[in-house]
């Protein structure tokens, strides 16, 4: 899915109205009868009623060519234009007449929403087309009451192009913003849609063709893409039958401390499920024997520790030996925030030949001492999640979430790094400038683990031959995947981090062979 933000989209429609001639009209007709035509494909049922909320712009234009539709499929239809009938202009005053021109009721709601309040007890249906892409600055008013009163309604709510309310760039309600069970857009799926509370107000998410012309997409661009089955089966590598363990690449994981040994292990079990031919755990000496008994499959390294239960400064020497040749190192996931460990994580990186993954604790190292991550450029990828991101740019986690594409774009263009920026709405920055959001997950992924999973499944994957890019859009889609479809068979509270790596098999086999499923809103 190509993802653009709202100013690009005007763009868009500039190009086609006024390079290619379409006329604003045909655009509006475009977008309002094939949503009518969905709408009525999927919700509409004998004697259904419509209450169609209308704005006073080209969102509420939209709004009245579904009533047209609609009325004149003998469906009950009323729209509550909020606003006076001579506020509207242009395509959305043509829409309103042609509406009334067939018999159509239009009640404006100027002031209050007494009829209207009356009109959403009796509804099915409630299309929501009072705001567009457009919306730049906090609802208040009879709007921001009207978005309220839908929010509370029984009926299904279906928003024109976003959510009312709804930043369509960064997925962040503007006061208050109505709650979608399914969102229609037009021409493509906005960055809002899937970004941080977006989708929880998106709900299913259709996008519909409006005759944008596709070779426009050269001259101006696309700003984001949504990760999808079909582009990652565009890299699936297939295994050959005379492959070895040797064929699978080797991953090193440095990893743990007292109390914590549980993140190193679940990392390393999750490289060794999603294919890696070895893994091997770094682990200080002291917690060898807790990690051996805990995992089979993976090797451990243990370095002499003292007894202190984290890494000494003193284990640079064997671990850069014994990290020759191998292919790829993990490092973070329980590491503790030792000074002497902190230093090790760093003189590591910088010293190494080998490609890193670096989540949690190895994020943290680098507080500080960012300029040190260009050292790694091209072969290094971070995945902290808000916080740990929000310390090393000096920034807290809502500034983190409520800006993501800006804040992970800069990141990555002044360090060189890829970056998987984690939480609702996960986004991988790549070094060539290229925006992938991800769209699987849910709640249940609020949990301790979950991101050692994560990190694991994304060096696993580094280690088989994919490129930093393709290994975290695979690993990113696979961890959301298996935990939507655990929620499918039980709920967002239950699971816990190593349920994810018992579904990935599923998971894998739905992406290979094209049934996967994907779920914008996952929240119960």
């Amino acid at each position: 899915m190509k993802l653009l933000v709202p100013d690009r989209m005007k763009r868009y429609d500039e190009f086609a109205i006024e390079t290619w001639g379409i006329p604003s009209a045909v655009l509006m007709e475009n977008a309002g009868r094939t949503s009518y035509r969905l709408l009525k494909d999927e919700y509409l049922r004998p004697g259904s009623r419509l209450a169609v909320f209308c704005g006073r712009g080209n969102n509420g234009g939209d709004g009245f060519v579904i009533a047209r539709y609609a009325f004149r499929d003998g469906f009950d239809t009323t729209v509550y234009l909020l606003g006076r009938p001579e506020e509207l202009k242009g395509d959305a005053l043509l829409n309103m007449n042609l509406y009334g021109s067939i018999g159509g009721t239009t009640v404006s709601c100027p002031d209050n929403l007494d009829q209207a309040r009356n009109g959403l007890r009796e509804a099915h249906i409630v299309i929501d087309a009072i705001f567009g892409t457009g919306l730049s600055k906090e609802v208040g008013g009879v709007e921001g009451e009207a978005i309220e009163a839908i929010n509370g309604s029984a009926a299904r709510v279906i928003a024109v192009d976003v959510p009312s309310g709804l930043d369509a760039a960064r997925g962040v309600p503007l006061g208050t913003a109505v709650r979608a069970h399914h969102t229609y857009t037009f021409g493509y799926g906005k960055t809002g849609h899937l970004l941080y509370e977006g989708p929880a107000h998106t709900g299913k998410l259709t996008v519909i063709d409006i005759s944008l012309p596709g070779h426009a997409e050269d001259e101006l661009g696309i700003d984001a893409y949504g990760v999808d089955g079909d582009m990652l089966r565009g890299f699936i590598k297939r295994r050959s039958p005379a492959s070895h363990k040797g064929s699978y690449g080797h991953v090193v994981v440095i990893a743990g401390s007292a109390g914590k040994t549980g993140a190193a292990c679940m990392a390393s079990e999750a490289a060794l499920r999603i294919g890696a031919g070895l893994v091997t755990l770094v682990i200080p000496r002291s917690l060898n024997p807790i990690v051996a008994a805990k995992l089979t499959e993976v090797m451990t390294f243990p370095v002499d520790d003292g007894g202190m239960g984290s890494f000494p400064l003193s284990a640079f020497d064997p671990i850069m030996e014994f990290m020759e040749g191998k292919d790829v190192c993990i490092m973070g996931p329980g590491l503790s925030t030792s000074p002497e460990t902190m230093e090790l994580v760093r003189k590591l990186y910088e010293k190494a030949q080998v490609q890193f993954v670096i989540d949690a604790d190895g994020v943290n190292s680098f507080d500080g001492h960012l300029s040190l991550l260009n050292h790694k450029a091209g072969r290094a990828i971070l995945t902290p999640h808000p916080g740990e991101f929000g310390r090393l740019t000096a920034m807290g986690p809502r500034q983190v979430n409520e800006d993501r594409l800006a804040v992970g774009s800069r990141f990555v263009q002044d360090h060189g790094v890829d970056l998987v920026l984690k939480g609702a709405g996960t986004t991988i920055f790549s070094r060539d400038k290229r925006i992938f959001i991800n769209p699987t997950g849910n709640p249940a992924l609020a949990k301790g683990g979950t991101g050692d999973i994560l990190t694991g499944l994304i060096g696993g994957l580094v280690a088989q031959g994919y490129s930093l890019t393709e290994a975290a859009m695979f690993g990113v889609y696979l961890h959301g995947y298996s935990a939507d479809t655990w929620v499918e068979r039980h709920t967002s509270m239950d699971m816990v981090a190593g349920d994810i790596l018992s579904g990935l098999s599923e998971a894998l086999r739905d992406i290979g062979d094209g049934t996967d499923r994907v779920y914008i809103n996952r929240s119960l």
